[in-house]
């Protein structure tokens, strides 16, 4: 057993599996806004679809900064949290604990099945699908480039997410995709980008990344988080108001009292006290803000039903 669960955490933690687990909100809640009673075939093979193509864009991430990342632990972070990226360990292939061709056939793999999932239900979603995972190599071509590579994370976030309208509908309804879309994006950068590089900013300083934490300084990163996290709970908000016959009165309700405790409530504390253990806290919460939201829309479905 122990010669199997070794290999599976490794592999587990090279695609940041919880992240990338909840992360399939994203796209699930696209599709029950563009169409709120899907065809529960065309709803699971979205799903699965979704946890293939999370998993493996997460590890393409970490197989690309692999060089960067066996720097990485030279200078480790100088306090202790829960990270959770770095649930199962932090970059287990730049720790040895997995094999390059290991990483390169689960990679493959999951991406395969991503593909050929997303191919029966609508070629738009492998377009989309392709698109966002250039967004993903050129967001880590752009490490040492710019500190403003987080607007590439935030498109990159947003196309992903919007593969699970296009599993269900060919019809575009452009202010509840829109608002979909500002969500998304702003979320991306202002819940878990520039936290998690305010988190990193002394490993970051040492490896000559630039983020905006590192060359504006953390204040004016954490500035910067909040004013995106308040963007992002707007922006969640009003799809909930706009899609009031999906979401219905609890499921609006709902999405503001998530929004309130895991985006605004933080991204203020965050502006207040900017300094890398409540960044890595804020990134935690955030990154349950679309599972909430998809949560209360279940419910907000389920009593309008």
């Amino acid at each position: 057993m122990t010669f199997v669960a070794a290999p599976a955490k490794a592999l587990f933690a090279f695609s940041r599996g919880t992240q990338a687990t909840l992360s399939v909100a994203q796209p699930l809640i696209a599709a029950l806004i563009a169409d709120d009673r899907p065809a529960p075939q065309r709803l699971a093979a979205a799903a699965l679809a979704a946890f293939a193509g999370f998993f493996a864009v997460f590890a393409l991430n970490d197989l690309l900064d692999i060089d960067m990342d066996r720097r990485r632990f030279a200078h480790p972070r100088p306090y202790e949290g829960t990270d959770l990226d770095g649930v199962g360990g932090r970059h287990p292939l730049a720790r040895g604990r997995l094999s390059r061709r290991a990483a390169l056939a689960w990679i493959g793999g999951l991406g395969l099945v991503a593909v050929v999932i997303t191919a029966l239900l609508s070629w738009v979603c492998v377009a989309l699908f392709a698109v966002a995972a250039l967004l993903q190599v050129l967001y880590c071509r752009l490490a040492t480039v710019t500190p403003y590579k987080f607007l590439v994370s935030g498109v990159m976030v947003a196309v992903g997410g919007s593969v699970g309208w296009f599993t269900v509908s060919t019809v575009v309804d452009p202010l509840r995709l829109g608002l979909f879309l500002v969500w998304m994006a702003a979320w991306e950068i202002g819940g878990r980008n520039i936290p998690n590089d305010l988190a990193d900013l002394d490993e970051d300083r040492h490896l000559g990344v630039r983020t905006l934490p590192v060359v504006h300084g953390p204040r004016a990163g954490a500035a910067t988080a909040c004013g995106f996290l308040l963007v992002a709970g707007a922006a969640s908000c009003a799809l909930a108001w706009v899609a009031l016959g999906s979401f219905g009165p609890p499921g609006l309700v709902g999405t503001v009292l998530v929004t309130a405790a895991t985006l605004v409530r933080p991204g203020l504390a965050l502006l207040r006290r900017p300094e890398p253990p409540l960044a890595l806290a804020v990134f935690n919460r955030a990154s349950f803000q679309p599972v909430g939201v998809l949560a209360v829309l279940a419910v907000g479905l389920a009593t309008t039903g």
